[in-house]
């Protein structure tokens, strides 16, 4: 019988980017009090952005949650996460992009 866990879809959030090593911070993993290492690489191809603009991004990861260990999380298929798409005001939408409740 196997006894690994599947993974779940989980925020993660870069904490401190180094050259080598970026630590970031699970939410869902021990409420994202224990830093993760991660290859600095990874992050950057992810999110297509310098080590310099690393911290504070917010990513998606598949991960163990379950695991007692780093390394048991099994990190895998890293995505930015993007928020969800805010309404504009009716203010400063355009006149041709309102739609008429007039019958």
């Amino acid at each position: 019988m196997n006894d690994v866990s599947p993974h779940t879809t989980t925020r993660a959030t870069v904490v401190r980017a180094g050259y080598k090593t970026t630590f970031i911070a699970l939410p869902d993993w021990f409420c994202g009090q224990v830093l993760v290492p991660v290859e600095t690489w990874i992050i950057m191809t992810a999110t297509r952005k310098r080590r310099e603009d690393l911290p504070g991004t917010e990513l998606w990861v598949r991960a163990r949650l379950d695991a007692r260990t780093e390394f048991a999380l099994a990190l895998q298929e890293w995505e930015p996460l993007t928020p969800p798409r805010q309404r504009r005001p009716a203010a400063i939408i355009p006149p041709e992009e309102r739609r008429s409740t007039a019958s």
